[in-house]
Parts: structure tokens; sequence; C-alpha cells
């Protein structure tokens, strides 16, 4: 499942009263605490590509303090979420053990404040290391051996987590029979609430040109024919390309998150999304890495079909 890094406290426990139990974990409103979280809000994140040392910068761009200031957004704001989700590219490049050590001691202040991380994998992650630097979070029982995937139950809808890599510093992602069939089940049994399915890797409906490698999910069809046959999946949520925009694909929404870490195109944001579950959509807010970005705190909402 993916990485879980729970309250260091009980008192932060009771603050957050989050329950994990073999890849599902049931979010419940807190109590006895002076500020609860809300059940329905949930801060999102993606691509941090956080390296080996806080030195270390790419693109223009210093990821360990962009890292480090987006932790401290979501500390300090005023609606505290539910839970913290960092959607793959956690390391820099290859995945080393290194980079998740620096990524550990950025967001501990994360669970210092009592708020659950739940952490999928990207293309430059690396299972093995990640658990190995973080041994605490490895599961005990994984749902999938293959693939590390969990479902977060919220009041109005539930999270199903999944992992699209196949190989680290390998750009292809693929869903994957055994998790695809897991999935199924797992939507069929959970159709009572709109679902928000999410991966790291992009949708690529069409082949790449010849010796050209697959840059998004190349089973995405397969994925997406599964998606749709759940009227309850209401949206995709996916980072991997650095670009913030939605869309939608016949009722379902389509969110691809910004970067936490660099953008690949001059002039487009890199920040995290504050996600609020309303009764019959998602309300996306744009957190900009800089507050003076022209789509800094840009809203929108999504309407579920």
């Amino acid at each position: 499942m993916p990485l879980h890094v729970p309250a260091l406290s009980r008192r932060s426990f009771l603050a957050q009263a989050s329950v994990t139990v073999a890849g599902l974990t049931v979010l419940r409103p807190g109590w006895g605490a002076p500020l609860p979280a809300d059940p329905n809000v949930f801060a999102v994140l993606s691509d941090t590509h956080v390296p080996s040392t806080p030195d270390i910068a790419a693109h223009g761009t210093n990821m360990t303090a962009n890292i480090r200031q987006v932790v401290r957004e979501v500390v300090a704001h005023p609606a505290r979420p539910a839970a913290v989700f960092i959607n793959g590219d956690c390391a820099y490049l290859k995945g080393l053990a290194t980079d998740y050590a620096n990524l550990a001691e950025c967001i501990a202040p994360l669970s210092q404040a009592g708020l659950p991380l739940h952490v999928t994998m990207g293309n430059h992650d690396h299972r093995g290391r990640l658990f190995e630097g973080v041994q605490s979070q490895k599961p005990e029982r994984p749902v999938l051996e293959s693939k590390h995937v969990t479902v977060v139950e919220s009041p109005r809808a539930n999270w199903f987590l999944l992992d699209s890599l196949t190989e680290t510093d390998v750009v292809t992602g693929e869903i994957g029979v055994e998790q695809r069939a897991w999935l199924d089940k797992a939507l069929k049994a959970r159709s009572d609430k709109p679902a928000i399915v999410m991966a790291h890797h992009t949708p690529q409906f069409e082949a790449p040109a010849e010796g050209k490698a697959w840059g998004g999910i190349k089973d995405t069809r397969e994925f997406m024919d599964l998606l749709a046959a759940h009227r309850h999946v209401k949206a995709f949520v996916y980072g991997h390309s650095h670009v913030w925009e939605t869309k939608r694909r016949g009722p379902m929404h389509l969110v691809n998150l910004p970067p936490v870490a660099y953008v690949f195109k001059e002039g487009l944001p890199n920040g995290w999304v504050e996600a609020r579950i309303r009764e019959n959509g998602l309300d996306l807010n744009l957190r900009a890495i800089n507050p003076g970005h022209p789509l800094h705190n840009q809203k929108v909402s999504l309407d579920w079909a």
C-alpha cells in the first residue's frame, strides 16, 4: 500500500481519528482537539522530486525548499485536511535511499501535526528503497503482491490510490491486469459513494511512434474502460506531466495535478491543490508556490454528472 505516516501521539491521533487496516483508511471527523480536521478536505500534492540533499536544484528550482514550503502551508492551512496525498515521483530521479531520507525530514511536520500522509508510486520512485528508508511504514499485509494500493474512505466520497510504477526511472506507466482486477472488485464493493481514482501517470490513448516509449499509462484504454463501467467513478486524478489542468472524458473529470517541484514549460504554475468534496462535486483550489502567479488561488468546481 502507499506510505502512511500516522500521528505521532495519542493526542494527535484523537485529533485526526483515522483508522488504517490492510490498505483501507477510514477518515472520521476529529474530536477532542482544538482544530479538528475537516473530513471532506484533502491536501493533494504531486511530483515533489525530492533529491538526496537540500542543495540540489533542477530547472532553476530547489525541490527541497518547495516541499518544505508546501508542508508549512498545509500544516497552517485554515481548513485542517483529513489527509495529505503525494501522487508519485516523490524522489528526484532514481528513487535513492538518500532521497527518501531527505523526504522523511521534509514531511516530518505533517506527522507532528497529526496529519495522515498517503504516498503513491511514480516512475522516479523505488518501492523497496522507500520502505527501507521508512521501515515503520512498510505494509504488514500488502493488498497486492506487485502493486501498492489503498482505499481512503471519507464521508462524501472514497479515494482509490493506485500504483502506476513499472520500473524506476523508466517513463512508462501501467496499471496492469492484477491491479485492474482488484480495482474492479474494490469499486463494486463501494458503489454507495462517488469514487475518486488517483495514480501518478497520465492517460495515453494512442500508441507512441515507432521506437518511442509509452510516456503515460500503457494500458490506458483498458483502464479507462474499467472506470467508465463504474458510473460512481467521478474523477481520475494524475500527475506526471507537470501541468495543472482539468478536463472531461464523458461524465468523468480528469484532473492533472501541478508539480510541487519544477515545471517543464515556463509560465506554468507549480504548487499543491486543496480538494474539498461537497455533496455533488469536488472543489479544487490551486495553491501556487509563487503567490504572485496569476493562477494562484484559482478555484475550479467539478460537478458530478
